[in-house]
């Protein structure tokens, strides 16, 4: 039997001494190529284990969206960050934030979220929804393991579905050690405005979308 609601995490599992050893803040933003004054949005931030290394690089006049729907760990994620003023927390699924205009933000996390989501497909069409021409998101979540069970464990046939539905770029991306990790573009315009906030040139797309889909890279460390 699959399973009808989404899976919450206990903040121990959100932030635990292997996720900081392994996978911490610092380095899972540098992926991003955040910038001051950038606009972000961590869908289902959980207890907002990525919130302070955003806020060390988008600066003062950088602003920053929190979203996720298990409250008791959104109360966590704000004593985190101290009731910083560039955050806005949303009682959210990742699926649905309707506070964010469209291409309303540069940047994007999905972080150990779409395992625990059964609208996974409505979390990467948010994500499409809310980011600016030429922004990126970052995808991260375990191996497929049983206790996850089979509605909403990742595959590699369940990734390939989901990035389907829009035209992605994928950028190539170190992976890590107990997660796969997608760095995925949303293509600039061909007319019209495109990202100006980052004064960095985003990582040149070198892998097609069937190249990653066919299968992952080892892990390293």
């Amino acid at each position: 039997m699959g399973r009808s609601t989404d899976r919450m995490c206990p903040a121990r599992a959100l932030n635990n001494p292997l996720r900081r050893k392994f996978a911490p803040g610092s380095r899972e933003t540098a992926f991003l190529d955040l910038a001051p004054g950038q606009v972000v949005a961590d869908l289902g931030t959980g207890v907002g284990f990525l919130l302070p290394s955003i806020l060390d690089r988008i600066g003062s006049n950088g602003r920053l969206y929190a979203a996720d729907v298990d409250r008791e760990n959104l109360d966590i994620a704000r004593d985190n960050v101290k009731a910083d003023p560039r955050v806005q927390f949303l009682e959210r699924s990742a699926a649905q934030v309707p506070e964010i205009p469209d291409e309303g933000v540069d940047r994007a996390c999905l972080s150990l979220v779409l395992c625990c989501m059964l609208d996974k497909q409505g979390a990467l069409d948010e994500v499409w929804r809310v980011l600016r021409p030429g922004g990126l998101v970052m995808c991260t979540y375990p191996p497929a393991v049983p206790r996850f069970g089979p509605s909403l464990a990742v595959s590699k046939k369940v990734w390939k579905e989901l990035v389907g539905h829009h035209p992605w770029e994928v950028v190539p991306v170190k992976q890590g050690v107990l997660v796969h990790r997608h760095l995925l573009r949303k293509p600039a315009r061909e007319t019209g405005r495109t990202e100006t906030r980052s004064p960095r040139k985003d990582p040149a797309v070198t892998a097609g979308l069937e190249k990653e889909q066919g299968s992952y890279p080892k892990a390293t460390p």
